[in-house]
């Protein structure tokens, strides 16, 4: 009776503790990266045929597939055939030598017909195993989603970052033109020349750390989505910098409610089953288990004068019974092996559902507070172009220099970076909580 109440104790807990789903779970598909760019929508879907990791991992769904074959073919009639050939010579005393050959054949014919449940029990757990695989491989090719959609992200920020650098190198060449040509005229110093050229060379440098971490960046992604095309980063209809100017992303954020488990916590409660089924086949151990016979077999019996012989059938039908009487405990410590582990899984499953619900709702303020950072890099943006729109006049009307209209130019590119990063970085946490909570979102 213990025992009982103990299993539900732990069921209404963890139903108790499964957590944190949406209110509705529709989000907004603006804040989703394959919404603003066509080829990242394209890799996504082909990520499950090309992927190498995921190529890789299909083959333990055969795997797991054969195992369940062959647990139930241990339910299943095995038959056997025999046919043998003799030959057989006889020196007998005051007789002639003599020799005769022999012939025999058999078929048999073994169903398992009673094993106190421990056959299908083995094969409960090859299914439940084969099950664990597929959902396995379900969650993994979320994942390599999840991740095939944070990357591209990096890479977009980095790829803005290198037009970026781009045009600060263009900028100051040219202001290094100017430079030169006006203390030609002996209107600037070498000072300033100088400067000049150690900007530019300092735009030079960035250019080409930038660049060389854009080539790295690129083949990561290559090797973990298996896309070989160079990868373009072009915008649907210029959507995604309209999210980067426009778009509320404080309204989206998703309420918490009960009633959602997680991946985790169902891979426990199968591995619980599991071991219901293993109890199963300990408790089996030292009861007799029975089997159907049958058998067919053909002989050759000499008769008297021992000179010929015919051929005799044989029919035998009966039941078969195997019973261990003594396994040294073996079966006693597989029972309370399977006992504890069960128990052990059951407490992980609370552990896991509190766990789960601590992630989420950890995600979620996660979510507002970058929604937050979002609007102030917004407005840094702004402040920013306002100081170079006011920094250029300056520099025309020689009184700052090139150096402090290049931290000007420097700054206003560095907000507009972290504005992205911010959004980049909001949209990959929705993006994970979007997948803890869709066990299907592609």
């Amino acid at each position: 009776m213990m025992v009982v109440m103990k299993l539900v104790t732990v069921t209404l807990l963890s139903y108790w503790f499964c957590t944190a789903a949406l209110a509705n779970t529709s989000f907004d598909p603006a804040e989703t990266p394959e919404a603003h760019f066509k080829e990242l929508r394209q890799i996504i879907l082909q990520l499950e045929d090309q992927a190498p990791i995921s190529i890789e991992e299909k083959k333990r769904i055969d795997i797991a597939r054969a195992n369940t074959l062959l647990a139930k073919s241990a339910e299943g009639s095995k038959v056997n055939l025999n046919l043998q050939g003799q030959s057989v010579y006889e020196d007998r005393p005051n007789q002639s030598y003599y020799g005769r050959e022999h012939f025999f054949g058999s078929l048999t014919v073994r169903q398992p017909l009673f094993h106190w449940g421990a056959l299908k029990a083995q094969s409960k757990i090859a299914l439940l195993q084969q099950s664990t695989v597929k959902n396995n491989f379900t969650h993994l090719l979320s994942e390599l989603k999840s991740k095939a959609r944070d990357s591209y992200l990096d890479l977009i920020v980095l790829n803005n970052q290198v037009e970026l650098g781009k045009a600060n190198l263009n900028s100051s060449k040219e202001n290094f033109k100017k430079v030169e040509k006006r203390n030609k005229h002996g209107l600037s110093s070498d000072l300033i020349v100088r400067d000049a050229n150690i900007q530019l060379l300092q735009q030079k440098i960035i250019l080409e750390d930038l660049n060389r971490s854009l080539i790295t960046a690129r083949n990561k992604f290559a090797q973990l989505t298996g896309w070989s095309d160079p990868l373009k980063f072009q915008e649907v209809n210029n959507s995604f910098m309209s999210l980067q100017l426009d778009h509320d992303f404080g309204k989206s954020i998703p309420l918490l409610i009960s009633g959602h488990s997680s991946k985790s916590a169902k891979q426990i409660e199968v591995r619980i089953n599991a071991e219901e089924q293993n109890l199963v086949i300990a408790q089996s151990g030292l009861r007799p288990k029975v089997n159907l016979v049958g058998a067919f077999f053909q002989d050759q019996v000499p008769l008297a004068n021992n000179e010929t012989s015919f051929v005799r059938n044989n029919y035998l039908v009966g039941l078969e019974v195997n019973w261990a009487l003594w396994d040294s405990s073996k079966s006693k410590a597989e029972k309370l092996k399977a006992l504890a582990s069960k128990r052990r899984l059951e407490l992980n499953l609370e552990r896991e559902s509190r766990s789960f619900r601590l992630e989420l709702e950890n995600m979620r303020d996660q979510l507002k507070s970058i929604a937050k950072q979002v609007n102030m890099a917004r407005e840094l943006v702004i402040l920013a172009e306002k100081k170079l729109s006011i920094s250029k006049i300056e520099m025309e009307s020689n009184r700052i220099t090139i150096s402090q209209f290049m931290d000007a130019q420097i700054s206003l590119d560095q907000s507009k970076i972290n504005r992205l990063q911010s959004i980049c970085q909001y949209i990959k946490i929705r993006n994970r909580y979007q997948t803890f909570i869709i066990s299907d979102y592609e």
